[in-house]
């Protein structure tokens, strides 16, 4: 914790002094490009220095370190008539000063297309291809020397119909997916999966800024290890609101149900309660209040057949100027671990302060801190964690 401290210090006073001293220069302005032939592009990077008080998660013993993030990035759009393009490519390096083994390159490439082909019809497209990890630690996996690596690849489509102010409108969505791991086998075969599914939501219009919705979906999710046992289905059903009660408050709320069936009589079959809420709250131009509750489904990560996630979320953003900007974060999540004769449950708990300073339109400095605890009725998964970083961003 000394350690911690010191550095702590060390980035605030730099933080702060460098902040003095360029506050009376010209306020900052939005990002620009510079085009190539039908696009404009958007070049950045950002440079951060950090430390992690508790790396494995562990309850005791814990593993410290300093660590340097480096994420360069590029993205670039396109305008052709009413159709939006746009594409990106972001890698994120970090370096363990003290753990040089958890150190991993991770990159990310998506594209997108928004096509409008009437005031009443319209398709989103997107399409990902993800190269990330998982920490050591932070999965019910067997811990091995390096972090599991795995490839994401997914692509999703939304076709929507009805003008925006139509007394109904539709939405239909597809998506596949493959999360395939790349390292670390004997411990990740067991989790590559495949996934597809299909959903769709009838919105209808009872007053000038309020619509009703019903929301159906369907994912199928496959194992391709022949000795699996965790290909499954899960459908969800949802009716709720989507409002913008004022100028200053909008939301949406769906509240209903969730199945999800294994195909293997040796999981447990389960239906339970599920919903997602979204509200935003802006007294001030300058200042917004984030509210975010949902429960869902999620797959086990090497312990019991599913997790059953309830999350609670709040986030308060602030612009003390035109440089200045402020994040308050607190979040509380549940989660229950489903399976035959399994009663674990954990709630993790988490607090965040982050600062930023545009010095330049191109140039920026950020700061943040966070603390994670996470409280198990089996001990040997509770942990304390603070995490500190401090980023310099620069973009075109």
């Amino acid at each position: 914790m000394p350690n911690c401290r010191r550095f702590a210090a060390i980035g605030v006073a730099a933080f702060l002094t460098a902040g003095t001293a360029l506050a009376q220069e010209q306020a900052a302005s939005t990002p620009g490009g510079f085009p190539v032939g039908p696009l404009t592009v958007y070049p950045g990077a950002e440079l951060s220095q950090g430390y992690d008080d508790n790396l494995y998660t562990r309850p005791t013993n814990p593993k410290t370190s300093n660590f340097t993030l480096f994420s360069p990035y590029v993205r670039a759009e396109m305008k052709s008539g009413p159709h939006k393009f746009d594409a990106a490519f972001r890698i994120n390096d970090s370096r363990y000063h003290d753990a040089p083994a958890d150190s991993y390159t991770d990159y990310t490439l998506s594209g997108g297309a928004d096509l409008v082909f009437s005031a009443r019809a319209g398709l989103n497209l997107r399409a990902e291809y993800r190269q990330g990890h998982d920490p050591r630690g932070s999965t019910d996996r067997g811990v091995s020397a390096t972090p599991d690596v795995y490839e994401d690849t997914s692509i999703r489509g939304l076709f929507r119909y009805g003008a925006p102010g139509a007394r109904g409108r539709i939405e239909v969505d597809a998506a596949a997916g493959k999360h395939l791991f790349t390292n670390n086998r004997a411990s990740t075969e067991a989790s590559d999966r495949d996934t597809k599914g299909i959903g769709g939501t009838f919105f209808w219009r009872v007053g000038p800024r309020t619509e009703l919705l019903v929301n159906m979906s369907q994912i199928e999710v496959d194992y391709p290890l022949a000795t699996s046992t965790q290909d499954s289905s899960e459908t969800r059903f949802l009716i709720g609101a989507k409002w913008e009660a004022t100028a200053a408050t909008t939301g949406t709320a769906r509240f209903g149900r969730q199945r999800k069936e294994f195909d293997s009589a040796t999981r447990q079959s389960f239906t339970d309660s599920s919903w997602d809420v979204g509200v935003r709250w802006s007294p001030l131009s300058y200042s917004v209040f984030d509210f975010a509750t949902s429960k869902s489904a999620s797959e086990s990560t090497g312990f019991g057949d599913a997790i059953v996630g309830t999350n609670y979320g709040v986030t308060w953003s602030h612009a003390w100027s035109s440089r200045l900007r402020t994040q308050v974060l607190g979040n509380l999540r549940n989660d229950e671990f489903k399976g035959t004769g399994i009663t674990r449950n954990e709630d993790t708990t988490s607090f965040g302060l982050k600062v930023g300073y545009d010095f330049r339109r191109w140039l920026r400095l950020g700061a943040e801190y966070t603390f994670t605890e996470r409280d198990s009725n089996d001990s040997n998964f509770n942990y304390k964690r603070n995490l500190l970083l401090f980023t310099v961003g620069a973009a075109l």
